[in-house]
């Protein structure tokens, strides 16, 4: 077979195949039942009978972390049955100091004006909302280009973002007719792949026997645990996932690890570790959760109590490692990626010059359960 055929031949599998293809991640967003997974500033916002409902304030109730491209589908209706208005925001920087909303961009949820986009040329529509009524609205983003549909139909296609990522929000604006309610809430990230399907193990090797899966979850063994690692290897990436710790919970994260060694030096390895259990009150800085083992300490305080689920990120840049754990930054360090490089421990860790590797789960005989794993790899510099 010649090259170029060869070339054409790859293409048509991946397209007759799409089980090949990298897998979207796509989550519910908001439960029903609480606001896990949402900050919530300004603000009365809160959960009824099953929907998230914005009750009074001028506020800002925001996705945990930022998106790039996506889509959202939510289902929205408002309190009041005219002069309402509200808005969902779309790649949302934070409002900056002393205002209660972001700059842009808002799909309007204003009464005559709902699903438009002020800032954004081509962003209009009309005649396709019931009033007085549940509305479902679909937001792809994509590139600079976003797109809506209103009730099962086209409303508009417009370009001209200038935001790369950002996050999805609700504007509570209460006392101009924000009452609002919403439902369905359901996000697919366009650029994450998912690194696990919630029924087995696939796509990861290693001590596999350590780990199971109940409830769509994967969770290491009591008194066994151990090493696993992605099938795939990654570079420079945003890697997110959800954890709840057992009392004393002790795991890692291990990053561009090889399949032999000790991650924590042949690697990085981020903490994943109850540091509130007065078994580890004697432990270094740069042992407590989220810390770059024995080289980066994070700054603690950020843990929900054991038994609830966390929100984590980690993001690799080069020698810029950044970990963002239930929205706040705990880690934010720029490392020395030379095999003799000085570190807190004092000990040698030459994973610190690896450019490349598998993710992995480093258990240490504790259980602790593991969702929503998923990976964003950014392009080669």
């Amino acid at each position: 077979m010649t090259r170029t055929n060869l070339a054409g031949f790859i293409l048509y599998v991946f397209a007759a195949c799409p089980a090949l293809a990298a897998t979207p991640y796509h989550a519910t967003a908001f439960n029903g039942r609480d606001l896990d997974g949402w900050q919530v500033t300004g603000c009365d916002a809160g959960v009824d009978n099953g929907l998230l409902v914005l009750r009074g304030g001028d506020g800002f109730v925001r996705s945990n972390e930022r998106h790039g491209d996506f889509v959202l589908e939510l289902d929205w209706r408002a309190r009041r049955p005219s002069n309402y208005d509200s808005g969902i925001y779309i790649r949302a920087d934070l409002p900056a100091q002393g205002k209660p909303w972001p700059a842009r961009y808002q799909v309007n949820l204003k009464q005559g004006a709902e699903g438009n986009i002020a800032n954004l040329t081509g962003a209009t529509s009309k005649g396709l909302i019931k009033e007085g009524d549940w509305n479902h609205f679909k937001i792809t983003v994509k590139g600079d280009t976003a797109e809506l549909e209103i009730n099962g139909k086209p409303a508009w296609k417009a370009s001209g973002l200038e935001n790369a990522d950002g996050y999805i929000g609700l504007q509570s604006e209460v006392d101009g007719g924000g009452q609002f309610e919403f439902r369905n809430v359901e996000i697919t990230d366009l650029d994450f792949t998912s690194l696990f399907n919630g029924r087995d193990l696939s796509g990861w090797t290693g001590e596999t026997k350590g780990y199971f899966v109940e409830d769509g979850s994967l969770i290491s063994r009591e008194n066994s645990g151990g090493k696993i690692y992605t099938d795939s290897e990654h570079a420079d990436f945003s890697y997110r996932f959800d954890f709840k710790l057992s009392e004393g919970g002790n795991n890692g994260i291990g990053i561009r690890a090889p399949l032999t060694g000790d991650p924590a030096y042949a690697a990085m390895e981020i903490q994943i570790l109850d540091d509130t259990s007065q078994r580890y009150k004697t432990i270094q800085p740069w042992q407590a959760h989220g810390s770059i083992y024995g080289v980066v300490a994070a700054e603690r305080g950020h843990l929900k109590p054991t038994g609830q689920w966390n929100h984590e990120e980690i993001i690799a840049r080069g020698n810029h490692i950044t970990v963002i754990l239930n929205g706040a930054t705990i880690v934010d360090a720029k490392i020395d990626q030379s095999e003799s490089a000085k570190t807190l421990d004092g000990k040698p860790h030459p994973g610190l010059a690896r450019r490349e590797g598998h993710l992995a789960f480093l258990g240490h005989g504790a259980r602790i359960e593991f969702r929503n794993m998923r990976v964003k790899d950014f392009p080669a510099r």
